[in-house]
């Protein structure tokens, strides 16, 4: 049989991937997903918004002054922000990831040490602090606590200074009804506050839910929303690799066209959080 006449392959999933990572953010995910046949849809759920001011500047001052031991970035939005600060060669740089050392190197500070992609990794990596060790953490006003409490568990006195924040942003009306009437096959939610405002836009109960970390997971269950499916690490390859054990363990259906039953009460059982 010649390949004009072999069979196309079946669809893997009965509707799109949604992604919601701000824009600039989904672009890989997308490609990677539509790399493993899957319909992929990016659709930003929140904006971000680099951060200004006097406690900014005063804190970059300070770090080109050597006041800091280290400074740690855990995002690239926060290591653009950095574009152009200056760190003595004795401050230590620590990225939370390959991702965020790139663009660390990017905004011409190099990294003196890249933890394996997530805050708690990044604290557990650091080693304990030594007497006037002192951190500048430049982060989203929406950052989780993990690395700020970490490392004042181990020691060091940390300086927290706002470098954006993010904010709700609305889909397309084309995009907010299909999720709410299961149009999508999964959607895929890379911060707690994304996974709260994919909650108030209202989740089909048939729509897989990817998260990136524990924060986020935290989120959606705390939001009611599922089967919920967890990345193995915080990486595009792992939110891939999650999405499709999710297609393949859920049953292949036409997506509905009618209104979603209440996210509050679904029609079937959440399956089990998968890491």
């Amino acid at each position: 049989m010649s390949s004009a006449e072999m069979p196309s392959a079946p669809p893997r999933a009965a509707g799109p991937v949604l992604v919601t990572r701000p824009a600039g953010r989904g672009e890989r995910l997308a490609s990677l997903l539509e790399a493993e046949g899957l319909t992929a849809e990016h659709a930003p759920l929140t904006r971000l918004v680099p951060s200004s001011g006097e406690e900014l500047e005063a804190a970059l001052a300070q770090l080109a002054a050597g006041a800091f031991t280290h400074l740690v970035v855990t995002s690239r939005t926060a290591a653009e922000v950095l574009a152009g600060a200056e760190a003595p060669f004795e401050t230590a740089v620590i990225a939370v990831g390959g991702g965020t050392a790139q663009t660390l190197r990017a905004a011409g500070l190099s990294p003196t040490a890249v933890a394996d992609g997530s805050g708690a990794a990044l604290v557990a990596a650091m080693p304990p602090a030594a007497p006037g060790d002192r951190v500048l953490f430049p982060a989203s006003s929406a950052a989780s606590r993990t690395v700020p409490e970490g490392l004042r568990a181990a020691g060091y006195e940390v300086v927290e200074v706002e470098a954006y924040r993010p904010e709700p942003a609305d889909p397309s009306p084309t995009v907010a009804e299909g999720l709410a009437a299961g149009r999508y096959a999964a959607i895929v939610l890379t911060s707690p506050m994304i996974a709260r405002r994919a909650a108030e836009l209202g989740v089909h109960p048939a729509t897989a839910v990817i998260a990136i970390g524990d924060p986020t997971a935290e989120a959606v269950r705390a939001a009611g929303l599922g089967p919920l499916h967890q990345a193995a690490a915080p990486t595009d390859e792992a939110l891939v690799a999650a999405v499709l054990e999710a297609l393949d363990a859920a049953p292949h259906e036409t997506p509905p066209s009618g209104p979603a039953p209440s996210a509050a009460h679904p029609t079937h059982p959440r399956s089990k959080e998968t890491r």
